[in-house]
């Protein structure tokens, strides 16, 4: 009899197709205030609520206290906007950057803001050291402008993608519940 020696065959060249090894991709890490409760993390950093973790990003902005933080794109990826004549980046940034000048002046004559910081960053993440929620790191990558606004203890306000020339001190009295 020759079938058994031939389903031997089939058989062994069958469960070969499905015992290929699968490789497993590990979830990436997420740094913020909670313990990362995950299988494959036993040797990853943890942080407690209030501990600001340690981190190996090079392009990252910090922030605590009562701030507004501007949110540009950085030089690489506004000149590969720039490339493209009908983009309107230039005239995007150009009234930014407008917007951002006026919120200063207006910060530099009125002492009822003389406690909140204006920051500028293009960097890549931020990371918000007393927040609410805090810390927190945020990753902006697709985020080419923007403004968060945030104090200690509290939760904090973003406003992406939204441009414009004038001041932003609305945005900052409704946030800190400031009067003219």
């Amino acid at each position: 009899m020759r079938y058994p020696g031939y389903i031997f065959t089939v058989v062994i060249a069958i469960s070969g197709c499905n015992s290929s090894p699968v490789k497993k991709n590990n979830p990436p890490i997420a740094i913020d205030s909670s313990e990362h409760k995950d299988s494959n993390s036993d040797n990853r950093p943890k942080t407690a609520p209030g501990d600001i973790p340690k981190t190996h990003l090079k392009d990252t902005t910090i922030a605590g206290g009562d701030f507004i933080l501007f949110l540009r794109p950085d030089s690489a990826r506004f000149e590969s906007y720039a490339e493209d004549e009908d983009s309107g980046i230039n005239e995007a940034d150009s009234d930014f950057g407008f917007g951002i000048s006026n919120t200063e002046d207006s910060f530099s004559k009125n002492k009822q803001y003389k406690n909140i910081k204006i920051l500028v960053s293009e960097a890549r993440y931020i990371l918000i050291k007393d927040c609410k929620t805090c810390p927190l790191t945020i990753d902006r990558d697709t985020i080419n402008y923007g403004v968060i606004i945030s104090s200690k203890g509290r939760q904090m306000e973003t406003i992406y993608g939204q441009v414009h020339s004038g001041d932003y001190l609305q945005e900052v009295k409704d946030y800190f519940h400031l009067k003219d």
